[in-house]
Parts: C-alpha cells; structure tokens; sequence
C-alpha cells in the first residue's frame, strides 16, 4: 500500500468495503436518515407529512389511492425498503461466503426490503382506519362541512377536518368531481368510500349557518 491510500482519509473509513457492500451501506444510511427525520418532524406536531410533500412533490405517493385501498408506495414505505434492504444485504454479505454471496445479499435485501414495504402499508391502513372510524360511523360525516386540512390534490387524497362526535375530528378525503380543493378551503361531505370521505367545495362552514 503506498503512503497516499495509508493517509487518504476515504481509505481509512471505507476499509476494504466492496461496491456492493458500499451500495447496502448507503441504503441503510439514507433509509434510516429518512426515518429519524420524518419521525422528529411527526413529534413536532405532525407537520412530516405537508413538509416531505412540499419538498419531495409526494402528491404521487399518497397513503389511500383515488378508490380507497392503501397503497405500499408510500414515503414512509419507499423509506423501510431503503433501510431493510440496506441491513439485510449487509448481514448476508457479513454471513455468506462463496461465489453466491452477492447474488443471496441482493435476494435477501430485496425480499426484506419489500417485505416491510408491506408490513408498513398494513401497519399505516390499520392506523388510518383507527383514526378515521373510533366510536363513530363514517355515514355520520355526510352532509357535515369543515374545511381542507391538508391540500386535495387534482384526482387524489388529502385530508379534511370536520365537526363529528363533538370533537374536531381529521379524515382522508376526495374531491368528488375529482378536482384540486386548496388548504383551508370550506367542504361538505356528500359519500364515503372506505375509511375516505368524498367531498365538494361549500362557501361556508357549519359554524357560520
């Protein structure tokens, strides 16, 4: 080794690291740098959500799809597959030896990758559907009007607040004709699909009837 690669401070973090073993570490270090960061903006009062949209366009990748079924293509999902597929790939390389250790490294990592894309999505459907039901039946929403919590995109999912139970309550929800309803927009609720309200524009709330 000449006197550069003993004092070249890329070598002396990298080691002998292979380039899969660099591309399952930088899996890992993104995945999990993504969850730190999603999770501490969610402890801040649950802003992860309208910041992460904002910044990576994730009108995409919304949790409830156009007809209500939930989706594993989340950020929260894309973000567990980083991470698992990173971890298992580097435990595999750790444990395998042989012509077919990278070949196992990359099954493993995918399998476990999409495995907790999945076990995410259910995780995520479970609590949406804790959240959106409780003691109340979704029925109860029709003709109730609130306001956009979080912007409706253009044939996609947002979310609405309305009064409901007596309390303040937050809810998926769909523009019935399909269109984009902005931020802090009035809306009536007209039907339900699944756990996901279907809503319309008013010109005012229930407060100001």
């Amino acid at each position: 080794m000449s006197t550069w690669d003993e004092i070249n401070p890329v070598s002396i973090i990298l080691g002998d690291a292979t380039g899969l073993e660099l591309m399952f570490s930088a899996f890992a270090l993104v995945g999990g740098f993504l969850f730190l960061v999603w999770f501490i903006l969610l402890l801040l009062g649950g802003v992860a959500e309208g910041i992460l949209e904002g910044v990576f366009n994730m009108d995409s990748f919304d949790a409830m799809s156009a007809d209500g079924s939930f989706s594993a293509l989340t950020f929260q999902g894309l973000m567990a597959f980083c991470m698992f597929f990173g971890l298992a790939g580097l435990w595999t390389l750790e444990v395998s030896s042989g012509d077919s250790a990278n070949a196992m490294a990359v099954l493993v990592g995918g399998g476990a990758g999409l495995a907790s894309m999945y076990v995410t999505s259910k995780i995520f459907q479970v609590f949406f559907s804790l959240e959106a039901s409780g003691n109340i039946e979704m029925s109860d929403a029709i003709g109730q009007k609130g306001t956009v919590y979080l912007r409706i995109p253009e044939g996609g999912v947002g979310q609405v607040q309305i009064q409901l139970g007596g309390a303040l309550k937050t809810y998926n929800a769909k523009a019935k004709d399909g269109q984009g309803i902005a931020t802090s927009d009035f809306i009536e609720v007209v039907d339900t699909l699944a756990s996901t309200l279907v809503v319309q524009r008013t010109s005012s709330s229930n407060e100001e009837e």
